[in-house]
């Protein structure tokens, strides 16, 4: 099947500036703030926490949220913005570019081994009430509630798509997606009983299968060393894909496809990757070879890299679905979601309104729940002890979480057709169809988002598991193949 003609540029991110402000160091005050910005935002978004800034007490204002709110006619100044933000409780306002903000934001804003942090995220979350433990079996026919807002009809539906599962007889007795492998690109992997891990060994994860590109060659181990920056996202991200546990406090805790095979690659020591791109793009490749079928790529860079797009062609050309985020804070998608043949996720919180710090435009394709999301906490361990907690307020937020929902979607979708059999029906055509297959019928069955009707900011709409399975398979020679992924934007992909 010929490329289709695209009719857009693909155009490079430009610089713009960030606002941030200098808050009181109490939590009270902080929230205040943070509740000031959701009252005059009305029902526009969702945004429940307020990202940490480059130094103490200092907070990023999302440039949507700020477009947004500087729409009113009282506010179209800067003097008159500023002073706004003032008497909502800010202490002092300033500007950053865009790029010097993603700069900072490499070097992360966690502690880790004795190193000074900027403040936590201001929060609204509240902790969810406690309720009995269920069933320690991860198989869909055990799984009981209540679950996440995220999973079930109120997020990506991932619930009823279980449950289809749970009914039919050929999956019994056995995890429906034993056999997918997705390739997770990120900080590497900690344990955690959530993951499977037990006596150092895990049932999800599978260390021995990934690759560590951060330290080299002489690491062939791609555990998170805990750098400053973003110690401990690889595993919380893998949670979101495969994580199941039943005893917790609150609720039992799912991930998208609980158990599904995870291979981690270590390849960077923070979210953003622009001092990483050829990690990035080995672990893609390598991920492909290593028989993946999903790679998931939390992470973004500022400026593109043709190595990059050509591991997204590779992957693309041999079938794999590969899922990256959109990016937050700012407004402008970053690579490699900005690039073509890939799936590029933006954020929602509940009641599909946009979640108001992540990035949109016409390079997303689809969105997820970004906003209000239950994590389970990882933590620097020795070798072969687990951690074993979930953080006791749902108030993780990023589209590293979007992504980690459809990651483990696909997952599901490929179980539900089965991997041989989908590879069988698109073979004479080329792999690739799996991964426009996938991306399709995705677009066509998401869930229409709480937004202005006709808007492009944010893809098809909100991804829904069960109806995304449910959704017939198109026939091989059927789809158009998408511009390459360097290409100039390919509005149809």
């Amino acid at each position: 099947m010929a490329t289709h003609a695209p009719q857009d540029r693909h155009e490079e991110i430009v610089d713009s500036l960030v606002t941030t402000v200098q808050l009181q160091s109490t939590a009270t005050a902080q929230r205040r703030f943070l509740k000031n910005l959701l009252d005059a935002l009305g029902t526009q978004g969702s945004l429940t926490s307020l990202t940490p800034g480059p130094s103490s007490n200092v907070f990023v204002i999302p440039q949507i949220l700020e477009s947004q709110l500087r729409a009113q006619p009282s506010l179209t100044s800067t003097e008159d913005w500023e002073a706004q933000l003032r008497t909502w409780g800010a202490l002092t306002v300033n500007s950053l570019s865009s790029s010097a903000l993603m700069a900072v934001m490499q070097r992360g804003a966690t502690a880790a081994e004795g190193i000074a942090a900027p403040s936590a995220a201001v929060s609204l979350v509240t902790q969810p009430k406690a309720s009995t433990a269920k069933s320690d079996t991860p198989l869909p026919q055990h799984f009981q509630g209540p679950f996440d807002w995220h999973l079930d009809g109120r997020g990506a539906n991932v619930v009823n798509a279980w449950a289809m599962f749970a009914n039919d007889p050929k999956f019994a007795n056995r995890l429906p997606w034993d056999g997918i492998n997705v390739g997770h690109i990120d900080t590497g992997y900690t344990e955690h009983v959530a993951l499977g891990w037990r006596n150092g060994n895990s049932s999800t994860v599978k260390p021995g299968l990934g690759h560590d590109y951060w330290d080299g060659p002489a690491d062939a181990d791609p555990r998170d060393e805990w750098l400053p920056g973003f110690p401990g996202h690889g595993t919380r991200i893998s949670g979101a894909i495969s994580g199941f546990m039943a005893q917790t406090p609150t609720h039992p805790y799912y991930g998208v496809a609980p158990g599904v095979t995870i291979i981690p690659y270590r390849v960077t020591d923070s979210v953003i990757i622009d001092h990483v791109k050829q990690h990035v793009a080995d672990a893609i490749r390598e991920a492909v070879d290593d028989g993946c079928h999903v790679v998931n790529i939390s992470l973004g860079a500022w400026f593109g890299s043709g190595k990059l797009a050509d591991a997204l062609d590779y992957a693309y050309e041999n079938g794999v679905i590969v899922v990256c985020a959109a990016g937050q804070v700012l407004q402008e998608v970053i690579y490699p979601g900005r690039y073509n043949r890939c799936v590029t996720m933006g954020g929602v919180g509940p009641g599909f309104k946009p979640w108001s710090s992540g990035a949109r435009g016409q390079y997303v394709d689809i969105c997820a729940p970004a906003d209000v999301i239950r994590r389970i906490e990882a933590r620097k361990l020795p070798h072969g002890t687990a951690a074993g907690t979930v953080y006791p307020k749902a108030d993780g937020h990023g589209t590293s979480y979007a992504t980690a929902t459809c990651s483990g979607i696909a997952a599901l979708w490929l179980a539900w057709h089965g991997i041989d059999a989908l590879k069988a029906r698109y073979a004479a055509g080329g792999a690739w169809q799996i991964v426009q297959a996938f991306k399709k019928l995705a677009r066509q069955t998401a869930t229409p988002g709480n937004w202005p009707a006709g808007s492009t900011d944010y893809g098809s709409g909100v991804i829904n598991a069960a109806a995304l399975l449910a959704a017939p398979l198109p026939a091989s020679g059927s789809l158009l193949k998408a511009t390459e992924a360097a290409g100039v934007f390919d509005p149809k992909d």
